[in-house]
């Protein structure tokens, strides 16, 4: 939440990442994490901005321990206990002494009463380009016909229609969507801060007769590999032979006239320098190429860069 905001580049964060390093830090180094040539993302970690504090125990998972003591069973026991078969199951190749850290957090938010599913695109405007993309909403409020829709928003705070915070209010009592149009501050974090603050000055608002409200649609799964944290010894007492051999992040999100669903979870594994096992996994940029074995160069040569050409699993899967 501490990344700078830049104009053009989006930015995405879900908790789970952190929560997962939470679990390494706190059961098994039992101190601040120290990396050699650590990045400056080592020291936001450590700080724990999230923490399980945030989020209702009936949500996620999150689990730390070695191979050997059955890690990998006790997060599947627990996952399939709180979330039947909403949540993967985990499957990963480890040596006895290798340390996974996991977390994985599901949130479905439904709106009792749906939005109206905009024909009309959003022109969404940002560094002079313009895309339409679709959306949902009310398209002109009427209180006779979207009294019960308009319960669901309320304006926290409107200076003009350049300048507003709003929430949506879902079947969820303990959870709100919070949507602000804005100028952010230099963070992330700092612009959450600041919306918290103009909405705890400010009175909430309903809507009136020929207000307009029209939200974009989200529909993504992200996979973030966070390669600046891997092959790099820890400098903890005790945990010297150790680096993290991988740190990936799965964020699946989806807002429309129905609602918002979020699945997302965070792996870390923790191997021995000198570890047996080779972890020959191609899940990060690679190359592949067919070629007569007599000949200087290939008939096809593939640089996989994203996994469009890649099979996709199930819709909603997060394996």
């Amino acid at each position: 939440m501490e990344a700078n905001i830049k104009e053009g580049k989006n930015l995405l964060y879900c908790s789970t990442f952190q929560l997962a390093w939470n679990e390494l830090k706190e059961d098994i180094i039992k101190e601040d994490i120290l990396l050699q040539n650590e990045p400056p993302m080592v020291k936001m970690l450590n700080k724990g901005l999230s923490t399980k504090e945030d989020i209702s125990e009936k949500n996620y998972v999150a689990m730390v321990g070695f191979e050997k003591d059955g890690i990998i069973e006790k997060i599947n026991k627990a996952l399939k206990e709180r979330f039947k078969d909403e949540a993967p199951l985990v499957n990963e190749h480890m040596s006895s002494d290798d340390i996974f850290a996991y977390a994985f957090l599901y949130k479905n938010l439904r709106f009792k009463e749906e939005f109206e599913d905009l024909k009309d695109p959003i022109l969404f405007s940002s560094n002079g380009e313009t895309a339409e993309v679709k959306g949902f909403g009310i398209k002109k409020y009427a209180s006779k016909v979207h009294k019960d829709i308009g319960k669901q928003v309320s304006i926290l705070d409107y200076k003009d229609d350049f300048d507003f915070i709003i929430r949506l209010t879902s079947d969820s009592p303990d959870d709100e969507i919070i949507l602000a149009k804005l100028n952010p501050e230099r963070t992330l974090v700092k612009t959450i801060e600041a919306i918290q603050t103009r909405i705890e000055k400010s009175k909430p608002e309903i809507l009136e007769k020929d207000d307009v409200l029209k939200i974009p649609k989200f529909d993504f799964d992200v996979i973030r590999s966070y390669r600046e944290l891997t092959n790099k010894p820890f400098v903890n007492k005790g945990f010297t032979e150790y680096f993290i051999i991988k740190a990936i992040q799965n964020i699946r999100f989806k807002l429309d006239q129905k609602g918002a669903l979020l699945k997302s979870d965070a792996k870390i594994v923790m191997t021995k320098n000198g570890s047996e096992a080779k972890y020959l996994i191609f899940d990060e940029p690679f190359l592949i190429y067919l070629k007569e074995k007599n000949s200087k160069y290939p008939y096809l040569a593939i640089w996989v860069d994203n996994p469009e050409l890649l099979v996709k699993k199930t819709e909603g899967s997060m394996e």
